[in-house]
């Protein structure tokens, strides 16, 4: 009894750590650039088994012996980016930029903290002529910061930074073979572990910005999926609760 209550527990902190992620994905739909989080739930035995595949034991002879982890083991739950290209959507500002390349590349921009990684393009000219991100970090090309000193400023597909019809820089744009070694960091920035490579096989839209890749309505039909399943723990609970309370009553001694 006590177990079955340990484990509807777990499937409702679950549960409740999934409903997290989704109202964040749908807090930002309209945001540019957004890449939407997902929960993945392992149990205790799959976690031994990656762990085991990581380090070699299998291969070293070591094998996992059964006995029940399957349905007594802890639950451990981890969010992670799904990365994928959202739809474009045009603005006529000629300092947004959109990245088309299904979601592989980023932006590298230079922070306060140090380089970061955004697909959010919604830049702006600051006091200084430079391209910067909303909250005043600066995009980088291959030379450094971008600085725009002129009137006419334009960016090809390929992006090429022209001022008055001279190319002045080309976009770095960064991408990663591994994104695991990518963290959310605020702001819809990233940072990496490790470094990536830097990338070519892009299209620049200027004029347009990427919105997020958050499905609003799949969003929601797992929201209510979510519900359904944490009621269902919920009452799993209170009936061992009832259970338990009945044996207590039947070890009573009158």
């Amino acid at each position: 009894m006590l177990e079955g209550m340990k484990m509807a527990n777990q499937g409702m902190l679950a549960m409740m750590a999934k409903q997290e992620v989704i109202a964040n994905n749908l807090a930002n739909v309209g945001t540019a650039g957004f890449q939407k989080d997902t929960m993945l739930v392992s149990s205790f035995s799959d976690v031994l088994n990656k762990e085991m595949a990581l380090q070699g034991l299998e291969e070293k002879g070591y094998y996992q012996a059964g006995g029940g982890m399957e349905a007594h083991g802890a639950l451990f739950f981890r969010s992670a980016t799904m990365y994928s290209q959202g739809s474009l959507k045009e603005t006529g500002n000629a300092f947004d930029i959109a990245l088309d390349d299904n979601g592989k590349g980023f932006f590298t921009i230079q922070t306060k903290e140090g380089i970061k990684f955004t697909r959010n393009g919604a830049f702006r000219l600051s006091t200084s002529g430079h391209l910067v991100t909303q909250d005043g970090s600066f995009l980088l090309g291959h030379k450094g910061p971008i600085q725009v000193k002129g009137d006419n400023f334009s960016i090809n597909n390929e992006g090429i930074v022209s001022v008055d019809g001279k190319e002045i820089d080309r976009l770095l744009i960064t991408t990663f073979d591994d994104k695991s070694v990518l963290t959310k960091v605020g702001d819809n920035n990233f940072i990496a572990a490790s470094g990536g490579r830097v990338s070519s096989d892009y299209r620049i839209k200027q004029g347009f910005l990427e919105m997020s890749n958050v499905n609003a309505v799949k969003e929601m039909v797992d929201m209510l999926s979510i519900m359904r399943a944490y009621e269902a723990n919920q009452k799993i609970l209170q009936a061992e609760d009832q259970i338990l309370g009945k044996a207590n009553e039947i070890g009573k001694l009158r």
